[in-house]
């Protein structure tokens, strides 16, 4: 029987998921085909996380859907997995990650009711 030898271990891996790594602001950009179960499904990835959008935005033009989604809180790796799970949904054409330096949402929108 040979005998034992010590196994060099690896420098310690860095821990991508954990709580204390810097987070930031994220904004995505989905486009892909206007079915009804869609933005249920890409909300659902966030809910996953116990995340919470701080600004969503979904506009269907021409057969597809345009969703812009804001959530703080998220290290940048994390919002990264989020963007490729978002990816292999089946109906989702692109999606598109920036780091945001602000909460506020791009665009300032104003809705005034007529009656």
């Amino acid at each position: 029987m040979p005998t034992l030898e010590t196994v060099p271990t690896p420098a310690h891996r860095p821990d991508s998921w954990s709580s204390v790594n810097q987070t930031c602001c994220v904004r995505y950009q989905i486009l892909a085909e206007a079915e009804p179960a869609l933005l249920c499904q890409v909300l659902n990835l966030f809910a996953l996380q116990y995340l919470t959008p701080c600004h969503l935005e979904a506009t269907r033009q021409n057969g597809l859907l345009v969703i812009h989604v804001q959530v703080d809180g998220l290290s940048w790796h994390r919002a990264g997995v989020i963007g490729e799970k978002m990816r292999n949904l089946i109906d989702v054409c692109s999606v598109e990650l920036t780091h945001s330096e602000s909460l506020q949402p791009p665009e300032t929108f104003v809705a005034l009711a007529t009656g």
